[in-house]
This record gives structure tokens, sequence and C-alpha cells, in this order.
């Protein structure tokens, strides 16, 4: 598919997404920059970062970064490991609006590569992407401070799925657990077909349902229509938590799926 064609697909679903989850999202805790740190080479943290990031540990190889987004730059995150920074590989990341917008949630592998010394800090920068389509005076890299990472203690952890129920043909009953450690925000995520009206076509699309508090299950519509491609039918379900700023482990979401 020509990139134009992607870029509007994943614009308009991206509109249509924030526009459906609105209603009854839960208060969070604001994401901001957790404090900054001397990294291990002595050179100063930013006095005023470009990139409004927190850091936390999933587990002894798992980091998660929460971070603001300007989708004209592409992003790394480093950690700075014993005297040297090296970039770490990413292992999920998505899109979470939280907090009255949205955020990206990265996680990257601090172990790959056989290193067994955990990041005493990370950091985020991001590169212009298309540097001459833009003036000069718009900054080709930015930076978040040096951040270094909460306890994994600070990560929640999104309740099981218990089961995806037919109440008719069209519609469907997801029910999980009852969440532990009252998050700020419980979600269920949705992935489903999605009409793009500018380009004409359907295609998958994930949705985020912000669940009412003490609530264990949500009434959901299968699309059906007769023009979706048979191997685009699919729908899936799973949870998702943010407590503090922080996200559950992305890696740790299995997906509960459905044929209309």
């Amino acid at each position: 598919m020509p990139s134009r064609i992607a870029t509007t697909i994943a614009t308009c679903a991206l509109g249509l997404g924030a526009l459906v989850s609105g209603a009854g999202a839960a208060a969070a805790a604001p994401v901001g920059p957790a404090a900054p740190v001397r990294p291990a080479d002595g050179a100063p943290a930013s006095l005023q970062s470009a990139i409004n990031a927190r850091a936390a540990a999933v587990d002894r190889c798992s980091y998660q970064v929460v971070r603001s987004d300007d989708s004209r730059y592409v992003y790394s995150v480093s950690g700075v490991i014993g005297a040297g920074t090296r970039e770490l590989p990413i292992q999920k990341e998505d899109f979470v609006r939280f907090s009255g917008g949205w955020h990206k949630v990265v996680q990257v592998d601090a172990c790959a590569g056989g290193q067994g010394q955990a990041p005493s800090a990370l950091r985020v920068t991001g590169k212009l992407e298309n540097p001459e389509g833009y003036d000069p005076s718009v900054p080709r890299t930015i930076r978040s401070d040096y951040l270094k990472p909460a306890a994994s203690s600070v990560i929640p952890k999104a309740p099981a799925l218990t089961s995806v129920d037919r109440l008719d043909t069209a519609n469907v009953r997801v029910t999980w657990k009852p969440a532990q450690g009252n998050p700020d925000q419980l979600m269920l995520m949705e992935r489903k077909p999605f009409y793009s009206s500018e380009v004409g076509i359907w295609h998958p699309y994930t949705f985020q349902r912000d669940v009412p508090v003490g609530a264990t299950s949500m009434d959901r519509k299968l699309e059906r229509h007769r023009d979706i491609p048979p191997a685009e039918r699919t729908h899936a379900y799973w949870m998702r938590v943010v407590k503090d700023g922080f996200v559950s482990d992305l890696r740790a979401e299995t997906p509960t799926t459905v044929e209309p």
C-alpha cells in the first residue's frame, strides 16, 4: 500500500478511536519526567527537555518508557550502562490515551546481546524524519532528560479476561476479573475491522474502550459488513490498565479472538 494511503488510514482511525473512547475516562496521574540524573559520563541533564518522559523497570531486562510524541520525529531509547551508552531494542510499543491525551508507551530490552548490567539511566532521542521539509529553526534532534528508572513495583497488572460470550449473532459480552490495586484507568482493548471512507477499504484497527470504575463486563457489537475481507474479520479483546502514569506490561497482553 502506498505510504500516503497508509498514513491517511492511520490518521482517520486514530481520530475516530479518540472520539469513540472518549466517554467514561477515569482520571489518571499526569505523565511528567522523572527526576533528572547525571549519567555515568558526567554530562549534565538538560535544563529543559524537549521530550516529556518517565521510565520504570518491568522486570530484570525490560524497561517501560512513557513519553510525549511529536510525529515529525523518529524516536529511540538509549541506556547508560557502566561507562557507556547504547541504544536499546524495542520489545513492544503502542499509543495509550490517559490524563487527557495520547502518550507513547515503549518497552525496551536492556539484556539484548548478552548484556547483564542494568542501566543506571535511560534517555529518549528524537530525530527529525524529513529535515529537508522543515524550516532550519525546527530542531533536528530532541531529547528527554536522563531518566532514573522507577522500581518494577510501579508497573500495574491488568486483569485477565474470563470469557467472550455471544449474546446473539451480532453482539458479544466481554467479561474480566476485577482489577487489583485500584488502577487510575482500566481499558478494554478491542481490535476489529474499521472502514476508512477516505480510501474506501476495511482494515484492522485497535480501539481503546475506557471502563467505568467497578465494571467487570462490557457488551460489544461485531462488525459483520459483507465487504469486509475474510482475512480481516476477526475481532480480538484484552485488558490494559494505567497507574501513576505507567501502563501494564504490553508483552503480557494475550488477546481473546472471536469470529463474527
